[in-house]
């Protein structure tokens, strides 16, 4: 079965372009979300957006649709030599096999089923190039969503007001396959 994603090539300035469009697509709407206008790169005039960690240090996976527009993305910062969730305070463990989910998106038009089975293609990528957890920060919003995923919240942070939370996903969980072909039947 062939994957739910294609890799970005981040050396393809159009390709680049096309993703943080989609990202800018997938946030624009939570303006007054503070701590994601402060933590990542907005160009609210090109409606692009970026993290603040470099391409180089990530891997990041796309689903499009029938005309090449990105509709799903997953960044993973593989690298770590920066992490996102120090914004926030949180620190990543030293262990081996770790990585950080920088962000995750949707936009409209995919229902849940193909929604996991791109996670669930993600996830096994990842476990094949050797990785074994994922971290990640998250407001309360979206928490419930995570969870039903395979997060398990292992810290929690209040900063401006507002309540982040620090994810681990562990990526040897076959859940989202699992939940996947049980939301099919």
């Amino acid at each position: 079965m062939p994957a739910h994603f294609t890799l970005l090539d981040a050396g393809d300035a159009a390709a680049v372009a096309a993703y943080e469009t989609g990202f800018y697509k997938a946030f624009s709407a939570v303006t007054g979300n503070r701590l994601i206008r402060w933590l990542w790169q907005w160009d609210d005039d090109a409606q692009r957006l970026a993290t603040r960690i470099p391409y180089d240090d990530q891997i990041v996976y796309l689903q499009r649709t029938s005309d090449g527009e990105v509709c799903a993305a997953l960044a993973v910062n593989t690298a770590l030599r920066q992490c996102q969730a120090s914004a926030f305070g949180f620190a990543m463990p030293e262990d081996k096999g770790l990585c950080e989910f920088l962000t995750v998106f949707v936009n409209d038009g995919h229902d849940l089923r193909t929604r996991y089975a791109f996670w669930a293609d993600c996830f096994a990528d990842l476990r094949h190039r050797g990785l074994l957890a994922g971290y990640a920060t998250t407001a309360r919003r979206p928490l419930g969503l995570y969870r039903r995923l395979g997060a398990d919240v292992v810290d929690t942070a209040t900063i401006e007001g507002e309540e982040r939370f620090f994810l681990r996903f562990s990526l040897g969980r076959d859940y989202i396959r699992r939940r996947a072909e049980a939301d099919a039947a």
